[in-house]
């Protein structure tokens, strides 16, 4: 079997629906996968449904950037169903941050000449920072997403709002308080991965497959994840549905790895 535990759909800031993105996960011959939206759950339902019928394990996540030692980290949390309790509760908050930084956003925009329309942003139901870009690139203020980021979106640029961000430890115990796991993802893009620092809070696992990440470099994370008594790993392609994504099926997770998560989400 094969896994995708790391997947974006227009619940948040992916492309494709949560019905389109597993025609495209059967496509790819990907047999287990997991949705995990930017601070939301609410596409895991029709997600769920159409797995089951193309006969894929369906896995309930969700991805929060979280802050450990003044430093963004992103936390992949994985359910057997749906989480209630403290982490619904900090989604809940998540989503109503979101809405008020991209409204911030597009006023910021709009002070230095670049109006928006309001309602194809803050229409969505998790806006953020690619939502924004993409309606620059549609009103022509930029060539593509990439000039947003760079000359606007990022931050010291004229449209850039910070954002509420929970401790690691909160989102941890949050996610063990819901029967879920956490893993540590894309640890290659931080300046230093705070594996030890998370391994002290609890943390379950990190990511060692990634399209930001060689072989080796996987290989490496999981020695160190291993050292620090953080017991599983997990892997995927990060897919959002953009043109310079990799192809589904291509960042996998098999094996005794696999096996073991499996094992740990009761499936």
């Amino acid at each position: 079997m094969r896994a995708d535990l790391q997947l974006h759909s227009t619940a948040s800031d992916g492309l494709l629906s949560p019905e389109e993105l597993v025609a495209a996960l059967r496509r790819a011959d990907v047999q287990v996968a997991a949705l995990t939206d930017h601070d939301t759950c609410n596409g895991y339902p029709a997600f769920a449904a159409n797995a089951a019928k193309a006969g894929i394990v369906p896995v309930c996540g969700a991805e929060i950037a979280a802050e450990q030692d003044g430093e963004e980290v992103h936390l992949l949390s994985y359910f057997r169903e749906p989480p209630g309790g403290r982490y619904q509760e900090l989604l809940i908050r998540l989503s109503g941050e979101r809405t008020e930084r991209a409204r911030e956003m597009l006023r910021r925009l709009r002070a230095i000449g670049i109006p928006l329309d309001e309602r194809e942003v803050l229409g969505h139901a998790q806006p953020g920072r690619p939502h924004v870009a993409r309606a620059m690139v549609r009103a022509g203020a930029v060539r593509d997403v990439g000039e947003a980021f760079a000359g606007y979106l990022s931050p010291g640029g004229p449209g850039y709002v910070g954002r509420y961000r929970p401790e690691a430890g909160e989102v941890i115990r949050a996610a063990h308080a819901a029967s879920g796991f956490v893993s540590l993802a894309h640890p290659m893009r931080y300046r230093r991965a705070p594996i030890e620092e998370l391994a002290r809070e609890g943390i379950d696992a990190v990511e060692v497959v990634h399209p930001s990440m060689s072989p080796q470099e996987g290989l490496a994370i999981a020695e160190a994840a291993a050292r620090f008594g953080i017991p599983l790993v997990t892997g995927g392609s990060d897919f959002h549905g953009k043109p310079d994504d990799a192809p589904l099926g291509t960042y996998v997770l098999a094996g005794k790895a696999l096996q073991r998560i499996l094992a740990q989400l009761g499936a």
